[in-house]
């Protein structure tokens, strides 16, 4: 089975997964969430980086005094980035029941999940789960090799691909009359990424990038 991130893709294993135990364990998952999205971005970094990530501090200051969960925004960002916290099958699915419909569910000895086309995963003999995925009365069977794999999926399945304008119809005139004033921005933003701040954040990002593949290059 295809999977859109490789299912051996490192993960943090230091990132704490919901139900959070404390208010810190919360912080510490979106803190390192921030830092993820940040590490992403080539740029300055982008404006529109920053705007999720201050939304990220807003839902901080607001929601994690008490829950234990995943804010709304909180889990559409972690699938949508490919969030590398540490998930198993039984800690992704219960978020994934509180902010997605046709959520995984474990019944009968196999994860369910979806509806048309719906998946049902079954622990294999030699490890691993077998995947039976069922459409309009096709029906196709595939194995993947263990539970990093079955969660990759499952962020591929419940993720936002396709936000608002990538596989949408734009309107022209609303493409028209925006840019103008988002080139201004973009002018604009150019002088403030110039200060210390984000210049600062840059070289850390980059040398720690640089030393990173250094380190995987000479084993």
């Amino acid at each position: 089975m295809d999977l859109e991130l490789p299912s051996d893709a490192p993960v943090v294993a230091e990132i704490p997964l919901p139900p959070f135990a404390d208010t810190a364990e919360h912080r510490r998952y979106v803190r390192m969430l921030q830092l993820h999205l940040a590490l992403l971005d080539d740029g300055d970094p982008a404006l529109s980086t920053i705007a999720v990530s201050a939304a990220l501090e807003d839902a901080l200051a607001r929601d994690t005094e008490s829950d234990p969960w995943l804010t709304p925004l909180e889990c559409s960002v972690s699938l949508t980035s490919w969030f590398p916290a540490p998930w198993t099958p039984e800690a992704l699915a219960r978020p994934l029941s509180r902010e997605h419909r046709d959520p995984p569910v474990f019944a009968d000895g196999a994860w369910r999940w979806l509806f048309d086309p719906d998946f049902t995963a079954r622990a294999g003999i030699d490890g691993g789960w077998e995947i039976i995925r069922h459409e309009r009365g096709s029906r196709s069977v595939a194995t993947v090799q263990t539970d990093r794999a079955l969660t990759t999926l499952w962020m591929s399945h419940f993720r936002t691909k396709f936000a608002f304008p990538l596989g949408h119809a734009v309107q022209p005139a609303d493409l028209e009359t925006l840019t103008q004033a988002s080139i201004a921005v973009k002018t604009a933003d150019a002088t403030d990424a110039a200060r210390p701040y984000r210049s600062s954040w840059r070289r850390m990002r980059d040398e720690t990038i640089t030393a990173t593949g250094d380190q995987d290059t000479n084993g």
